[in-house]
């Protein structure tokens, strides 16, 4: 097992606040976090891609968005419409959540076409499904990333961290990353909250965490700002 230090795990978290009730000092305190510990990525609601550019502007601070969330439910060409539309405000990497209630009907094709048309609109950009394994049984786990695998994303992600969504597992990720192999990569979000957490789930198989507890990860201080 590698030991991360806080700094190399620092490199691999998105901080995130997506919270409903999130206000304009709420991103730039976030965004500054960011700048502070060296995170990779800042994870926002679409609303405030271009808040946070502002304040990133001259970093390496990704910025990611979330798409389709925290439902899933919107129709497959609404979810297009937002990714055109995200991706002309500057996001460059966005997670989205597919049609869950596709795949546990058992309408594999529309599950796939929706994940493929959202992934095509993204344009080359970096897309990460948020699968919502909490929501699903084992084959069901299984069968969505293999749709998901097939369709183009980027990054295979075990959740959104919020609600029926669940947290990140050992098991969960392992899963995910031998599902993945050598083709894409995976992602771990939900109830990451600290920096031996962390070590487990990237030494499953995640080289991205997606958690707002990142300064207390890192810092060893601070309280996450929700359950993602």
């Amino acid at each position: 097992m590698t030991n991360f230090t806080a700094s190399e795990i620092a490199k691999k978290i998105q901080h995130t606040n997506v919270n409903p009730d999130v206000t304009k000092e709420d991103i730039k305190g976030l965004t500054n976090d960011c700048l502070e510990y060296g995170f990779d990525g800042v994870m926002i609601q679409p609303c405030w891609i271009e808040d946070a550019k502002k304040h990133l502007a001259g970093s390496d601070v990704k910025i990611c968005t979330a798409l389709g969330y925290p439902m899933g439910g919107a129709t497959t060409k609404s979810k297009v419409y937002e990714m055109e539309n995200v991706i002309a405000l500057g996001a460059e990497q966005v997670d989205f959540m597919a049609n869950i209630g596709f795949l546990k009907s058992g309408m594999h094709q529309e599950y796939h076409d929706e994940i493929a048309a959202i992934v095509k609109a993204a344009d080359g950009n970096v897309t990460k499904i948020m699968l919502e394994f909490g929501m699903l049984t084992q084959d069901e786990k299984v069968k969505a990333a293999e749709l998901a695998l097939s369709a183009g994303v980027t990054y295979l992600k075990n959740s959104s961290g919020w609600g029926k969504g669940g947290h990140a597992t050992i098991e969960d990720i392992q899963l995910l990353k031998k599902i993945a192999g050598d083709k894409v990569l995976v992602k771990a979000s939900g109830g990451i909250r600290d920096i031996d957490k962390a070590n487990e789930i990237l030494n499953a198989g995640a080289v991205l965490l997606g958690t707002s507890a990142g300064a207390q990860i890192v810092g060893g201080t601070g309280e996450a700002l929700s359950d993602y």
